[in-house]
């Protein structure tokens, strides 16, 4: 099912966009409807609403579509954002804030279609990926190649199998841009990517070891708290069951 939230000021192309979207023919879809920007966020404070998809015109009032993303991308760094507008001058623009794609107006149903079915392909993919800033310079890491995080007083490195990184994140912001079917927390100082789980010893998890994409002889033995280990025994019984 996709969950689409359409902000647009003009009721016209609200009605017409949201009606478009609930005959989308592949999969099961629910649409709020916003006239501004405001509202939307309010909503989804409030009411601490996940939407998968948010289309969003560009030309409004008070808050413009790509400030709206802007905002949106300070809380949801997976969900897909998609711009309707009048205008093509605005593209150069639009990519700044993470954007899969834009549409313009007057919408073309099978554009609109192919666009949403792309975006659905994109959200059920196994491939997410990670972003933080590094020295200055902003990263994005495949989620895949993460092993796991490890707190370090204030700092927080990532390990992949090729490297170690080092950011600046709380531990709720690391979470909410992770899959919650792929990662675990296991520890206060410790999240870790189900996919490089060879099992448990004791109160440890234990981590294959990877050095340059070489897999080594040893493993990683990570402590798991007693907080977090009926989830992370949960999420491994999924995984399995999703893998196998």
């Amino acid at each position: 099912m996709l969950n689409i939230a359409l902000c647009d000021d003009t009721n016209v192309e609200l009605g017409r966009i949201e009606e478009l979207a609930l005959k989308y023919p592949f999969t099961k879809v629910e649409v709020d409807t916003f006239g501004n920007g405001e509202n939307l966020l309010q909503y989804v404070t409030k009411n601490k609403v996940e939407y998968n998809i948010y289309l969003l015109d560009i030309e409004m009032p008070d808050m413009d579509g790509i400030s709206l993303a802007k905002k949106i991308r300070e809380f949801d760094k997976r969900a897909v954002i998609i711009f309707v507008t009048n205008y093509s001058e605005y593209m150069p623009d639009v990519f700044k804030v993470q954007t899969f794609d834009y549409i313009l107006k007057p919408i073309n149903e099978c554009n609109f279609y192919e666009i949403l079915q792309r975006a659905d392909h994109y959200l059920h993919s196994t491939h997410s990926y990670f972003e933080f800033s590094c020295e200055r310079n902003k990263l994005v890491l495949n989620a895949d190649d993460i092993i796991y995080f490890e707190k370090y007083g204030r700092a927080v490195r990532i390990y992949t199998e090729t490297k170690k990184y080092t950011c600046n994140q709380t531990t709720s912001q690391i979470l909410c841009q992770l899959d919650p079917t792929i990662f675990s927390q296991i520890h206060a100082s410790y999240i870790i990517n189900l996919k490089y789980v060879i099992g448990m010893k004791c109160e440890n998890v234990l981590i294959k070891q990877i050095i340059n994409k070489e897999v080594q002889d040893t493993y990683l033995e990570l402590p798991i708290s007693r907080k977090f280990k009926k989830e992370f025994k949960q999420k491994m019984i999924n995984y399995m069951r999703k893998r196998y």
